[in-house]
């Protein structure tokens, strides 16, 4: 297959998986959106006496910084703009998910590629867990370059932790039990139960993210590829003219030399 072949069969992928990461968001927003209720049920229960300190990070910590790349190029500047944010935190703790971000030693908690992170979310989680009890970190954030729309993507940080529990509509939700308020819940240390909760909410606002980051990554291979099947139609027709061009001055040899040799 030749260049301008597989660079068609790059820009046709691009639209399909910009197309494709637009929809996913929404399984994702829905399970938060469950995990949400769940804090605030927890947090807001006027029936349980729990210790509210697990949402309020040690300010005099260093951040957690989770720095979302693609495993390949051909995307622009997608990379090139993550990694300026990572050189530049050079002290606080960090996860590098993808293959095409820089290899920093320093404080790297996690590094992974994006095609492992579904089979891996299990070590992230863990990091998120530890981080929120031990309280090792003033705040998590996420760096991504953000989709806008079907050309435009830009650079993001955005803090996932701490974060502001939404309350509920009917305040009565408040005075139940936490099992006549959430019957789906086991018996167990409800302060476990809460980190894990805060935990999985993390996971999926990271998920939700990673799709925006997903999207845009492929908005701009599908601009470079565009560009340079641009570009290569152009080289082509240039080759074209000069392929003209010669095959003219060809003839015109010929004529030339046919006319002397009959004057002779």
């Amino acid at each position: 297959m030749g260049v301008k072949n597989v660079v068609k069969v790059m820009n046709f992928h691009a639209l399909i998986r910009v197309d494709a990461a637009k929809r996913k968001p929404r399984r994702y927003q829905l399970m938060e959106k469950e995990v949400m209720s769940m804090l605030d049920q927890i947090m807001n229960n006027r029936n349980l006496i729990l210790d509210k300190s697990i949402l309020k990070p040690n300010p005099d910590k260093p951040k957690l910084t989770i720095y979302l790349g693609s495993d390949f190029g051909f995307c622009g500047n997608y990379n090139s703009l993550v990694n300026a944010e990572l050189d530049k935190n050079r002290d606080g703790d960090k996860i590098l998910i993808g293959k095409k971000l820089r290899r920093h030693t320093d404080h790297v908690l996690l590094r992974i590629n994006q095609d492992e992170l579904e089979d891996r979310v299990q070590e992230v989680e863990k990091i998120l867990k530890t981080s929120i009890l031990r309280r090792q970190h003033s705040s998590i954030e996420v760096v991504f370059i953000r989709y806008l729309n079907a050309s435009e993507s830009c650079r993001d940080v955005h803090q996932i932790y701490p974060f502001e529990i939404a309350r509920d509509a009917d305040p009565e939700i408040y005075t139940l039990s936490l099992h006549d308020a959430l019957p789906i819940l086991i018996d167990g240390d409800i302060e476990s139960l809460l980190t894990d909760l805060l935990a999985t909410y993390l996971i999926y606002q990271i998920q939700i993210i990673r799709t925006s980051g997903y999207a845009s990554e492929n908005i701009l291979r599908q601009n470079t590829t565009s560009e340079s099947l641009k570009k290569i139609e152009e080289r082509e027709e240039e080759q074209r003219m000069e392929e003209r061009r010669e095959r003219r001055t060809e003839e015109f040899s010929k004529v030339i030399e046919n006319y002397q040799k009959k004057a002779r």
